[in-house]
């Protein structure tokens, strides 16, 4: 992956986290990677633990960053985060969830979009 591709990753991920500060999230982990697997953000809001996809493009021309969240990058978030839920010690009872974060760079300001849910295990 070339410098600048890692560099636009961040920069969504850093506004992507900055974004759900804002709304009250408070930040678990970052960039968490295990066997193969990496939950970019996680993050509580309120009491349920939320495991957060950030997406980001520099243009629309071959689909939207959330788009790119295809069936095998659902199970490969699922299972880290399986994973993540075991090593942490997490309670079983803690209600948890996945939420994308798509950040498009095609116009002047960044444009984030955040979806609340975004699929469930085994979708």
């Amino acid at each position: 992956m070339s410098r600048e591709r890692i560099d636009l990753g961040r920069r969504a991920e850093d506004l992507a986290l900055e974004y759900l500060q804002s709304i009250g999230y408070r930040l678990q982990a970052r960039n968490y990677r295990f066997r193969g697997g990496e939950l970019d953000l996680v993050m509580c809001d309120g009491p349920v633990l939320v495991f957060v996809e950030v997406r980001s493009r520099t243009s629309q021309q071959h689909g939207t960053p959330l788009e790119t969240i295809d069936f095998k990058k659902r199970r490969q978030i699922e299972k880290t985060a399986g994973l993540f839920l075991a090593r942490e010690k997490i309670n079983p009872d803690t209600p948890c969830r996945f939420d994308a974060i798509a950040v498009a760079f095609d116009t002047a300001e960044p444009h984030v979009v955040h979806v609340k849910n975004a699929f469930l295990c085994g979708e």
